[in-house]
């Protein structure tokens, strides 16, 4: 029986020396904790810029938006002017295309005197 204690023992001592030798017979590792810190601060300065020049840039979007919509309107009242002064402009023209001769020689007559008359008979 005194040999099965002492395999306990022995069993025991090597498993000791196995868990020793793991926490503190490996190597270690050398980390380089405040370059690790440096790169760490220069990311966040970096992200801190991003996020600055995104809120600038989303604040002249903004701007270019309004601009945009401003023009938009602007264009819009153009073209109801232009629709105006085409509609205007065929009314005035159905109107001429309906007078018959005499009544145009007659507005023209009006218009620019009798001299005109001679002037487009000769």
């Amino acid at each position: 029986m005194n040999t099965k204690g002492l395999q306990g023992y022995l069993l025991f001592a090597i498993l000791g020396g196995f868990v020793a030798w793991m926490i503190w017979g490996q190597s270690k590792i050398e980390v380089d904790v405040k370059a690790y810190q440096d790169k760490i601060d220069k990311l966040e300065k970096k992200v801190d810029s991003l996020h600055a020049e995104n809120t600038h840039l989303e604040i002249e979007s903004d701007s270019l938006l309004q601009e945009i919509s401003d023009y938009d309107n602007k264009i819009k009242n153009l073209n109801i002017k232009i629709n105006v002064i085409q509609k205007e402009t065929k009314a005035k023209l159905d109107a001429i295309n309906s007078y018959s001769t005499s009544e145009l020689q007659q507005f023209f007559t009006e218009r620019y005197g009798s001299g005109f008359i001679q002037d487009s008979i000769n």
